[in-house]
């Protein structure tokens, strides 16, 4: 077992039929897992009749999933012996002849954010999100503002999908144990965006910026995107004090923020 590739396997059987029940596998659809592993996710999605389409990178895992499943290689059964965060999943999707994919997988956790933004990227891909994930990760998905979990990841992910945390997994359901326990989740694809914004690049500056100092004032936080000159316009007009912190505003604000800010900003181009 290569530990560097971060492979903890979920092996309890009831949490993996648990997995495959909450994310309603039926039959004949097409379904994306990151790391086939062992194979044990990956069979439960086959026998469900799914459509499987999974990466795996370890030579050992390749080999044993390949024979685990050869009877339903290219007919049911997908396997890309890459690294998911350089797949071109429109060309995989063409070249299978796939509708959206739902994408269910117990990630490795070393690579999540990297996961996430790929899913973000390519979110017209999926037609569903399901997800285990570190329990702390799961958290700051799901966080409320003015809470400790609360920065701009749960912010980023929010402004593209709905998080539903469904339900949490003791560490002791995996091999080897890990130090921390994990969450699985649903995340939802919206339709359109929950707020409005003109330029979708200043709003995510703006968010990060607000995050770089938990206990910075957004008068100070925003100094890394805007003038002096530009911050007291924006004092001056917006109804949302930049005495506040970032990890007070919610969505909206940020949005209302971020479009006063780009009002400005054109008047002065």
């Amino acid at each position: 077992m290569r530990r560097k590739l971060g492979q903890v396997f979920l092996v309890d059987r009831n949490i993996l039929r648990k997995i495959v029940d909450a994310a309603g596998i039926v039959e004949d659809e097409w379904v994306l897992e990151v790391g086939a592993g062992k194979g044990d996710l990956t069979g439960l999605l086959l026998e469900r009749g799914a459509k499987v389409v999974t990466f795996e990178l370890d030579p050992g895992l390749i080999l044993g999933v390949e024979r685990e499943f050869a009877l339903l290689k290219g007919e049911r059964f997908f396997l890309y012996a890459m690294d998911f965060l350089k797949a071109d999943l429109e060309r995989i999707r063409r070249d299978l002849g796939a509708d959206r994919f739902k994408f269910v997988s117990n990630i490795p956790y070393y690579i999540t954010s990297p996961i996430l933004v790929k899913l973000v990227e390519n979110r017209e891909h999926f037609s569903d999100i399901y997800i285990t994930l570190q329990r702390e990760v799961a958290e700051r998905l799901s966080a409320k503002s003015s809470t400790f979990q609360y920065g701009s990841l749960t912010l980023f992910i929010s402004y593209h999908f709905v998080v539903h945390r469904l339900f949490d997994i003791s560490r002791t359901c995996f091999r080897p144990v890990p130090k921390v326990n994990s969450s699985f989740i649903r995340l939802e694809p919206r339709g359109t965006p929950p707020v409005i914004v003109r330029n979708e690049r200043l709003f995510f500056d703006i968010i990060r910026a607000s995050f770089g100092g938990r206990r910075k004032k957004l008068r100070n936080a925003l100094r890394s995107i805007a003038s002096r000159e530009t911050i007291a316009e924006l004092e001056a007009r917006s109804d949302i004090s930049l005495d506040r912190r970032g990890e007070t505003l919610d969505l909206d604000e940020f949005a209302r923020l971020a479009e006063e800010l780009d009002g400005i900003l054109r008047e002065r181009s």
